[in-house]
């Protein structure tokens, strides 16, 4: 199992490290990365997401399990949110936003699939999925907020946010599932493929923001240690406790603890560069954390699983 997710861990990684060459030879600007940018957050994300309700089998209990994910995955959102906002109180305005997003926000959708898929096969995707639904409805609308630092027409700025490819994706996948509409081969196979190029292309784009960044100052910034510490270890123990407070089932406390120890959520790059926040401190703490995860995650599954 931990052969596994060190794997998938080291994966990741090569890929950011595929995204560093290609900048520096030149093969990839600046604005081609702003596309590929807008690719991912408005066409493969999406399909992403749409394609893990596709795998899912409808049943009675399949859609109780569902409700009890979503409900926990709610309440340790909104947690997370009001510790986030009480943790920053003294960072910089140009820094607290997306302070709040990385503590927030885990790289559960790309590198949680695979890493559930290892540990409780079929059952875990299916809770990877379901948990999903929570944070891309947070993370496109919340997330957006905080990264763009709105502190005016806040419900104007989460009209505009819930009209995002990726909820309008989950709304999309959650009708499918429900109805158990059945699509063809062709348009499964092709949903899939497109959605699948989510995770490399996502980490080749923070590959190509890292390339930019002197390596030295990675490990100048008190704030991205801070950061680090939160969300490897502090987020991880907060979840633990609420799941445990709530008597959720074991596998839940399992699954959802091991989502929220993942790395800081790639997204946070890639959308600190489309809303205006501080893409540096982003990239230095998913380079770090996605580091570090290659200890931190297997001795979370070791203590929860």
């Amino acid at each position: 199992m931990n052969s596994d997710v060190l794997n998938q861990v080291f994966m990741l990684f090569l890929m950011i490290l595929v995204g560093i060459y290609a900048s520096k030879m030149g093969y990839i600007d600046k604005k081609l990365n702003v596309g590929l940018s807008n690719l991912l957050l408005k066409i493969t994300l999406p399909l992403l997401v749409i394609n893990s309700f596709l795998t899912i089998k409808f049943s009675k209990s399949v859609l109780t399990s569902a409700e009890n994910i979503l409900l926990y995955a709610l309440i340790i959102h909104v947690v997370l949110i009001i510790f986030s906002k009480l943790a920053y109180t003294k960072v910089t305005d140009s820094k607290k936003g997306v302070s709040k997003f990385l503590t927030v926000f885990s790289n559960s959708g790309f590198m949680g699939y695979p890493v559930l898929k290892s540990i409780y096969g079929a059952k875990g995707v299916f809770y990877c999925a379901i948990f999903g639904i929570i944070l891309n409805l947070f993370m496109f609308s919340y997330g957006i907020m905080v990264l763009k630092n709105s502190k005016d027409n806040s419900f104007k700025e989460l009209k505009r946010a819930v009209i995002n490819p990726a909820i309008i994706a989950t709304i999309i996948g959650f009708i499918l599932f429900i109805f158990n509409v059945k699509l063809t081969t062709l348009v499964i196979s092709t949903i899939s493929s497109i959605g699948s190029m989510t995770s490399p292309l996502s980490m080749i784009i923070v590959g190509i923001m890292l390339a930019d960044i002197n390596i030295g100052d990675l490990f100048k910034d008190k704030l991205v240690y801070m950061l680090t510490v939160v969300k490897l270890l502090i987020v991880p123990a907060i979840t633990f406790v609420v799941l445990k407070l709530l008597n959720a089932d074991q596998i839940v406390i399992g699954v959802i603890v091991v989502l929220e120890a993942m790395p800081a959520a790639s997204n946070a790059a890639v959308m600190s560069l489309q809303y205006g926040s501080d893409e540096n401190v982003a990239l230095k703490h998913i380079f770090i954390t996605t580091v570090l995860s290659i200890v931190v995650i297997p001795l979370v599954i070791k203590l929860v699983v």
